[in-house]
């Protein structure tokens, strides 16, 4: 899987910035949620640095594991580790904050937020988003099967108390994006990095795919439910 995302987000970080606008509106929501952070932080998923350029926090460090968009992300900022968010290479109590966007759906969440709390200092802040069940309907509808296993908002609340996170404010945002038909839906799938169908690499069930979505003649969306929330590690 990892494999995987690190293939489709290297391939894509040029297009990815100017598509994916949904993820860069979520940016905006993140930064003025978060509001002012100081000190030395740290963006996991960083990206192509929507909260970066948003934002006017300062001694941040991006982390992704695709080395494109790091590469990207450094034409922004020169910090920046190409790195997976399960295995953060810091030492323990780093950082005073973590920052994420629309980036903590692609690793173990469990796993993730344990190596935050290891290495954010204590009374630090993490604040971020992540969609959660309800997220991308249509895509599921058009291919008739489940395809996406989202976190529910209880799972990540009480991860965050488990691993040791005060849970200071949480809310739920939809965002949605229309297309004229299911093909250009699929079109700013694959330029944002959306992997559909993981479980097969096979030519017959891409074609598969493609077709399914080229005969969806409707108006459609695209559509993501998003939990913000503001902890603070105890």
């Amino acid at each position: 899987m990892k494999t995987l995302i690190k293939l489709s987000f290297s391939r894509f970080s040029e297009s990815y910035d100017k598509e994916a606008v949904l993820q860069k509106e979520a940016a905006r929501i993140l930064v003025d949620f978060a509001g002012d952070l100081k000190g030395k932080g740290i963006d996991l998923g960083c990206g192509t640095g929507f909260l970066l350029r948003l934002s006017e926090w300062k001694g941040i460090v991006g982390i992704d594991i695709s080395e494109d968009m790091v590469r990207f992300y450094r034409r922004f900022n020169k910090n920046a580790v190409i790195a997976d968010m399960e295995d953060l290479p810091f030492k323990e109590n780093s950082f005073d904050y973590a920052v994420s966007n629309f980036s903590l759906h692609w690793a173990d969440f469990e796993k993730t937020v344990s190596e935050l709390k290891r290495v954010l200092k204590p009374e630090g802040r993490f604040v971020f988003n992540i969609p959660v069940g309800g997220s991308l309907e249509i895509v599921e509808k058009i291919l008739g099967e489940i395809q996406f296993d989202f976190i529910c908002v209880p799972e990540v609340l009480q991860t965050l108390k488990e691993k040791g996170f005060f849970v200071n404010d949480f809310f739920v945002e939809n965002l949605q994006k229309d297309f004229k038909d299911g093909y250009s839906l699929l079109v700013h799938l694959h330029k944002t990095g959306v992997a559909i169908n993981t479980k097969s690499s096979s030519i017959s069930k891409k074609r598969k795919i493609v077709k399914l979505f080229k005969s969806y003649q409707k108006s459609t969306y695209l559509n993501y439910k998003l939990l913000f929330v503001n902890t603070i590690r105890r």
